[in-house]
């Protein structure tokens, strides 16, 4: 596996165009297109929560038939909480959009992102629609990556390159994301592109799974947002052999897939809004794969923590402290807590450390913690980020 060039359009068939329509007061690019020249199998994962924006709503409808062709993604505007206009708005964008492409508008999806409660400027984003058409080319795959940003300060996109049986076959992607990063499903909006040929459960499984090990272990604030949208479209251009489930070619096709996704979650993190360090928490040696889970995603949304990292802070306290709110089952004099390789606290009991080390250790731009359990096999891994004065001026003034 090779790491090359060109973002979502680095696959063969998909082509990619961005334009500005007026959402956004700045004038940068808010609406964007991708497109494959031939239908494509496809799999999806949304948001879990309950308030749901029509764009998702009508996107989960469309995707569970498998095939889609189109995805029309615009920024600024999350059309969600304005009431039943939110899918009628979906509709009729995917219904011009795939008229202007001749393509069924059921093989049209859509995202969007940006601030909830205000209605869809539906009129702007038609009157967009040609020279966001015009614009489709295989060079665009980065102007894609751009036009679907908000709070985000860098494009995030990765593209890759794997041989199945003599042949070239590339798996790319894009996202965007730095706040209200908490999800059980995807992250905010996450599209890939592969050219593979590949059978529609192998696509579905290998979807499910690299999205379960990246983006469900990530979090910025603890905040799930109501468009977490993660798509792949597979249009089978590369002409390899079709790949099938549980085969050596699948399992070569699902590592890229993963690969892929883990690159762009960290980029996420690292972008997490007023983030100044990478934080990965790694808890093992829990009862069950529940508790591993409960006490990383406790310490990783700890306010206390996250501050405390962003203060360069070694309070190895908040750790315990996080761990025994969690709610799982553990016993706090067998837990050894350390940070990097530095064990600070044995058995529920801290231990001498040097502070000089420890202050070395948290002035990194990435740290780990690691918390063992010492009550069984099971274990969880959760990357995270510092809060700083800066997250909160940026929500603080993110409608304005």
């Amino acid at each position: 596996m090779k790491i090359i060039k060109g973002g979502v359009t680095a696959p063969k068939g998909f082509l990619a165009g961005s334009t500005s329509c007026g959402i956004k007061k700045s004038k940068k690019t808010d609406l964007a297109l991708l497109f494959s020249t031939t239908p494509c199998i496809s799999s999806g994962t949304f948001t879990t929560n309950r308030v749901k924006s029509g764009s998702v709503v009508l996107c989960m409808q469309r995707i569970a038939k498998g095939v889609s062709q189109g995805i029309i993604v615009n920024s600024g505007n999350a059309n969600c909480c304005v009431g039943k206009k939110e899918i009628k708005d979906a509709m009729d964008i995917t219904e011009a959009a795939s008229a202007r492409l001749g393509i069924k508008k059921d093989l049209m999806l859509m995202a969007s992102t940006g601030i909830i409660g205000r209605p869809l400027p539906g009129a702007k984003i038609k009157n967009g629609l040609s020279a966001l058409v015009g614009d489709l080319s295989a060079a665009n795959g980065t102007s894609f990556a751009k036009a679907i940003m908000t709070t985000d300060t860098v494009h995030k996109e990765i593209a890759v390159q794997i041989n199945i049986k003599g042949r070239a076959v590339r798996v790319a992607g894009a996202v965007k994301g730095a706040g209200m990063i908490c999800p059980n499903m995807a992250t905010m909006l996450a599209f890939f592109t592969t050219d593979a040929a590949i059978k529609k459960d192998a696509l579905k499984q290998a979807f499910k799974e690299s999205v379960y090990d990246s983006f469900n272990r990530i979090t910025v604030d603890g905040d799930m947002s109501t468009n977490d949208s993660a798509i792949i479209l597979a249009n089978g251009q590369a002409e390899n052999s079709v790949i099938k489930k549980n085969t050596r070619d699948y399992f070569i096709f699902l590592e890229a897939v993963k690969f892929a996704a883990k690159e762009l979650s960290r980029k996420i993190v690292l972008d997490g809004e007023g983030a100044t360090r990478f934080v990965e928490i790694t808890v093992k040696g829990a009862k069950t794969e529940i508790s591993a889970e409960l006490v990383a995603r406790r310490i990783a949304n700890s306010n206390l923590v996250k501050t405390m990292i962003a203060g360069g802070d070694p309070n190895w306290g908040r750790i315990a402290a996080a761990s025994g709110s969690s709610g799982a089952d553990i016993n706090p004099d067998r837990m050894d807590i350390y940070f990097g390789k530095v064990l600070v606290m044995k058995n529920g009991a801290g231990v001498n450390v040097s502070r000089g080390l420890l202050l070395d250790i948290f002035r990194k731009k990435e740290i780990e913690i690691v918390v063992d359990l010492k009550s069984g096999k099971h274990a969880d891994r959760i990357w995270t980020c510092d809060f700083t004065e800066e997250y909160v001026k940026i929500n603080a003034e993110y409608e304005t």
